[in-house]
């Protein structure tokens, strides 16, 4: 008699996927764990703390924003508006339209296999700015008492907020930093050996409803904002868990020359460990003049800064845009430099199920490849999704595994 076939449970096909993915793709091409991190691959998420808000927002908002980002756009400088439009290529009827997306907790996101987050911060040192917004006070006042819930006890503490636009979009899955850092640890401390998580952190300089009648105003991201962020990281994680621009340069006399020559760790070094990438708004580093200061290589710094080829500091690159930049990608992946590029913006291909920017993303080289839709079904109820790689990574389809350390 035979015995019928047994399926493994849930935690062996992890165990097997993870297996098969250290397994070398050809003959002779070296195996992922020997692999720096920068010969990899990842997909994570864009705004992944985001809640979706209630819709009620836009209908009190929405008169107040357009005519005032009409009046910032028609007011925007040529090259600034050349590069919004390069990372924004997919036209929006409005605010909400590019806000369609749903992301499960954290917790959820890291456990399918996604290994880059990001946290968009945002500056409350006496603890409860965020807690009432403009529109919520608006709807309030017309007499509204359902409200979608925001997370009161945690927006009073005092301490660095997670959420998106200040009066817009403005509910999130762990509205206080330490707390987002909080659930990566436990995570983490379930999974030890985890392959490595890269975190996008954006600071938030400006509010889009700014100049609205009783917005919110914004604290600035100044030297005691960037020193909170550090010492959270270190306090929460702890030190030894973050790949820190120190662990990269070694004795090279720059950031940007170590990330050259390939001073970055191999995923076996990597593993349990989290990489923290922060975004430059509009790449305007005059505001991180702060966490630059005696620090032109993020000495000391627990976290690396978006830059551009040549800066002394430049190690990690962003580049939204993979179709009108698709030779150059490749380009600074080969030479070492850490990319993030997104399959998909504002909604547009997910929309449409148009899977030629994901194709393209993916295709590039950039180490970090963010999507809103990483699920399948997908919220349109078509067939666009970017999954995650099993066991969280992949070989980097452009970088060379066997091109050796040094220059």
């Amino acid at each position: 008699m035979k015995h019928p076939m047994t399926m493994p449970g849930p935690r062996a096909c992890g165990l097997l996927l993870a297996a098969l993915a250290a397994v070398p793709a050809l003959a002779g091409e070296r195996p992922l764990e020997d692999r720096r991190i920068d010969q990899l691959q990842v997909v994570g998420t864009h705004n992944s703390y985001s809640q979706p808000a209630d819709p009620r927002v836009f209908e009190v908002m929405d008169p107040i924003l357009e005519p005032m980002l009409k009046g910032m756009f028609a007011g925007m400088p040529d090259a600034a508006r050349a590069r919004y439009e390069d990372e924004h290529p997919n036209p929006m009827d409005d605010l909400q339209t590019g806000l369609a997306y749903i992301h499960p907790p954290i917790e959820a996101q890291l456990r399918a296999g996604l290994r880059s987050l990001e946290f968009d911060l945002n500056v409350d040192h006496a603890g409860g700015r965020f807690l009432s917004p403009l529109p919520y006070r608006m709807l309030r006042e017309q007499g509204a008492r359902d409200l979608a819930p925001l997370y009161a006890e945690a927006l009073a503490e005092p301490g660095l907020k997670v959420l998106h636009a200040v009066d817009v979009d403005f509910r999130s899955h762990c509205p206080t930093f330490r707390l987002c850092l909080r659930q990566l640890r436990a995570w983490s401390d379930a999974n030890p050996g985890h392959t490595p998580v890269f975190v996008l952190l954006e600071p938030k300089f400006q509010s889009l409803a700014a100049r609205a009648p009783g917005a919110t105003p914004l604290d600035p991201f100044d030297a005691r904002a960037f020193a909170e962020m550090d010492a959270t990281i270190a306090d929460v994680l702890g030190r030894e868990r973050v790949i820190a621009p120190d662990d990269v340069r070694g004795t090279h006399p720059t950031l940007e020359a170590a990330a050259l020559a390939g001073g970055w760790p191999t995923l076996a070094q990597a593993r349990g460990k989290f990489v923290f990438l922060m975004i430059v708004p509009g790449l305007n580093l005059a505001t991180f003049a702060p966490y630059l200061e005696n620090a032109p290589n993020l000495e000391g710094r627990l976290a690396f800064v978006q830059g551009r080829p040549g800066m002394a500091h430049a190690a990690f690159v962003m580049i939204d845009n993979a179709l009108t930049h698709a030779n150059e990608i490749p380009t600074l992946v080969r030479k070492g430099y850490l990319v993030r590029t997104r399959a998909d913006i504002d909604t547009g291909e997910a929309r449409s199920g148009d899977t030629t920017r994901r194709d393209a993303a993916l295709a590039s080289g950039a180490q970090i490849v963010s999507t809103d839709y990483p699920f399948a079904p997908n919220i349109f109820g078509n067939a666009y999704v970017v999954p995650p790689f099993p066991g969280g990574v992949r070989a980097n389809p452009v970088a060379d595994g066997d091109r050796k350390r040094g220059p």
